[in-house]
């Protein structure tokens, strides 16, 4: 189990009263999952988690290294998804969740490649996350215009 949900459970904690960086590894290990859905976790993708993790979620250099380390960590060791989807439902609101979903497509796009394994993952996020399939393709659709695609 990650330390995270030790402690969001240990303290009853929403992500409001928690660090950054703790809801930063929340996200990057999501998006460290989502690159990973393909077995090819391109160098691309990894450039690009760390960039969302500093312009996104505004963490400096040190902390993005010390996220994506913990997320990467945590995915090797396989991470169940129903439990971090759940963590992340639980403590994030709609737009949060959004936003993440447009993270995810911003991962998956970044090699401009959608394979298989990469759209199912999205399709059974939507469905974890309680959204709508128009929200996803809307998601997709702001992750493509930010990456000019």
């Amino acid at each position: 189990m990650f330390a995270i949900f030790k402690k969001l459970k240990k303290e009853n904690l929403k992500t409001q009263e928690f660090s950054p960086i703790d809801k930063a590894i929340l996200i990057s290990t999501l998006l460290v999952e989502c690159a990973r859905s393909d077995d090819n976790f391109t160098d691309t993708e990894k450039e690009q988690i760390k960039k969302i993790l500093k312009n996104k979620l505004h963490l400096d250099s040190s902390e993005v290294e010390k996220c994506f380390e913990i997320a990467n960590e945590s995915s090797e060791k396989s991470i169940e998804i129903y439990s971090l989807t759940k963590e992340i439902r639980d403590n994030f609101n709609k737009d949060e969740i959004l936003f993440i979903f447009e993270l995810l497509w911003k991962i998956i796009l970044s090699d401009n490649v959608i394979d298989d394994f990469e759209s199912s993952m999205m399709t059974k996020l939507t469905g974890l996350f309680h959204l709508t399939g128009k929200e996803n393709a809307e998601a997709k659709k702001n992750a493509q215009t930010a990456l000019n695609l």
